[in-house]
């Protein structure tokens, strides 16, 4: 199953969100209820690892996580790309992402190295020519940041109109 680790957005970011996407010209919205912060990718969770993952995040302790947004990135190729927001650095976020990447590797998955680029995807599709110019030079947007008190465990499910999460189990940071 293909799944990841995220912090999942409250409705007051969400909503402000929606407002910017409908803002922007160009690509596809991402859809609110795929809103979120990636903290780890599992391209392939084993059926065997299901419960030593769920184990391994059950005691994943952090106090809360502040979350704050900056301006606009793009991502990947021009013609079937994404435009995210970035979200501003934070030790505690990189702290907890560098925790929960341990506790799944020490779990028995086999995740990507890759250095944490913190963001939310808001666009998706052929992101080139004036629009995209017009986006990115704008002043950036008021986004509410918010404190995240749980991380959330969700499966995708790749189909032709994009892909469907669905939260498998949120974990509370409380420490």
């Amino acid at each position: 199953m293909r799944a990841f680790l995220a912090i999942d957005l409250p409705d007051a970011t969400t909503d402000a969100i929606e407002a910017l996407q409908r803002a922007l010209p160009i690509g596809r919205a991402v859809p609110p209820d795929n809103l979120h912060l990636t903290l780890a990718f599992i391209e392939n969770l084993p059926p065997d690892l299901e419960e030593p993952v769920h184990d391994a995040l059950s005691s994943l302790r952090s106090r809360p996580v502040p979350v704050a947004f900056g301006g606009l990135t793009s991502f990947g190729d021009p013609q079937k790309g994404a435009l995210a927001l970035d979200v501003l650095p934070d030790p505690a976020l990189d702290d907890l992402q560098s925790r929960a990447e341990q506790r799944l590797r020490r779990a028995g998955l086999d995740l990507p190295r890759r250095r944490f680029r913190p963001h939310v995807t808001i666009l998706r599709g052929r992101l080139t020519g004036d629009p995209l110019t017009r986006a990115m030079t704008r002043p950036a947007p008021d986004i509410p940041g918010f404190t995240a008190t749980a991380v959330t465990l969700h499966e995708s499910t790749l189909g032709p109109g994009g892909a469907v999460y669905t939260p498998l189990a949120t974990y509370p940071l409380s420490e």
